[in-house]
Parts: structure tokens; sequence; C-alpha cells
């Protein structure tokens, strides 16, 4: 697709070829028969408005529509890129989740040790959180996405309100502001 592959998704590939948590989280399958990466990419982006279509989606939350994909232009000097979470339901935007593919599987684990650890998450799938929106503290945990933001490195996001240009997006800013105050 004429972008980055970032390197640690890469071996991700090498030794998994994909993942599925039941309802829960996605990640496209791709081995010698399947190139899921490829056909969710080809059959999502065209649609989407820039900057989303320069980003490599690579999971889903599965049955519904949000994704999980890496910034290739905000690649480190390794090559590695944060992960954020499309919601094109409405009005399409990012959250930032991770600074870079591991960090976004260390949140997940955390995140499923949680529910684990806790007798009423474990119990009553109800009460739950849900990920990445019910646990800014496990996000905000990686202080490399926390200070990416303060520097301002996912600006570029912040206005890409279909409805109102140039208005910044609600519930973009709204999880900002929650990653900034778990950190402290």
């Amino acid at each position: 697709m004429g972008r980055p592959f970032d390197p640690m998704l890469a071996a991700f590939y090498r030794r998994l070829g994909g993942l599925s948590f039941h309802l829960d989280l996605f990640i496209e399958p791709c081995d010698e028969q399947v190139d899921g990466i490829l056909m969710e990419n080809e059959s999502v982006l065209p649609e989407w408005p820039e900057p989303f279509r320069s980003f490599l989606i690579f999971g889903s939350q599965e049955a519904l529509a949000y994704r999980y994909a890496t910034v290739p232009a905000l690649a480190d000097a390794q090559g590695f890129q944060p992960v954020v979470e499309i919601d094109p339901y409405t009005d399409i935007y990012a959250l930032p989740l991770a600074s870079n593919v591991d960090r976004f599987f260390d949140s997940y684990a955390r995140y499923l040790e949680l529910i684990h650890e806790t007798p009423e998450y474990r119990d009553d799938h109800d009460a739950r959180p849900t990920f990445p929106r019910g646990v800014p503290e496990i996000i905000g945990a990686d202080r490399t996405l926390v200070g990416m933001l303060l520097e301002g490195r996912f600006d570029f996001l912040m206005f890409q309100s279909g409805s109102q240009a140039g208005e910044t997006h609600e519930e973009l800013r709204d999880w900002i502001s929650k990653l900034r105050a778990a950190r402290t």
C-alpha cells in the first residue's frame, strides 16, 4: 500500500499471523492464504478522508466499526508507529492509544488482567469497563504516548470534524484530558 510497515507489527505477524478475543479484539489475519490487513485497508480506507486514509489498519473490535491502526507519519527513528483507535460512526476521529504496537498489546493485556482480577468485572460482563475508553488510567500509563500528546504530535487529529471544519472534536479533547489526568 506504499506505507512503511511497523517493525513490531511485522514481528507479531511473523509469530502469530492474527489474533481474536471473542467480540473484544480482532487482529486481521495475515498468512500465506489470507492477507487480511491488505483486504481491510483496501475496503475501508478509500472511503475515509485524510489523515485517516494514510493510517494502516491492523485490527478492530469485532462486530463494530472501531478500527485499530498505526500512524506511519508519526514513526520514531526505529520505525515504531503509535497506535490509534478510529471511530468512523458519526464524525470520523481517532483516539491515541499507545506510543507503539508493543505498548498497545501491553495495555490490552493489563485490561484483561483488570477484568480477571476484579470479581465484579469477571462475573458480570455488563459491569466491565470497555477498552480503551473505560480504562484511561491503563492507557495513560504509557508515558511516551502522553509525552507525544503534550508535545502536540497528535494535534493534526484535533480538527477533523466532518460537520464543522475547524471545530475541535469533543470526544478527542475529553480523551486527551483523561490521559493527562491519569498521568498525574
